[in-house]
């Protein structure tokens, strides 16, 4: 199945649907041409700059579960930036792992304030 049962939980949440679906509009503007012209854009993916040169904290988040992009291209994208880590996120989707973002970004900031070194993560 495409969408992890933690998935399906949240798609179920009327709240966060609607949050959700908020966007969706603005991503076809330009009707599907203009959402295919932009994956199109996006399909070189990162040709353009030297990952070598990211000196900020990098933290790539991704669910055990996700049925869209297996874990392998978190792993690779952890593996290709200097310093990052990569946290998979054990039973969670594709969708479902945005509820740690916050925490993340917040460890992020407090690390910036401690001489830029990650603290642990909390479970």
């Amino acid at each position: 199945a495409a969408l992890a049962d933690s998935d399906r939980r949240l798609f179920a949440d009327r709240s966060w649907m609607t949050s959700a679906m908020a966007g969706f509009d603005q991503m076809f503007t330009f009707g599907l041409e203009g959402y295919a012209d932009d994956r199109i854009a996006d399909s070189g993916g990162w040709t353009d700059f030297d990952v070598d040169r990211v000196r900020c904290p990098v933290v790539v988040l991704h669910g055990t579960e996700d049925g869209m992009v297996d874990p392998i291209h978190a792993r690779h994208t952890a593996n290709m930036i200097p310093g990052a880590e990569l946290v998979l996120l054990d039973g969670h989707g594709h969708f479902s792992i945005e509820a740690f973002v916050i925490a993340e970004l917040v460890r992020i900031v407090d690390s910036r304030r401690g001489g830029g070194h990650l603290p642990q993560r909390s479970e």
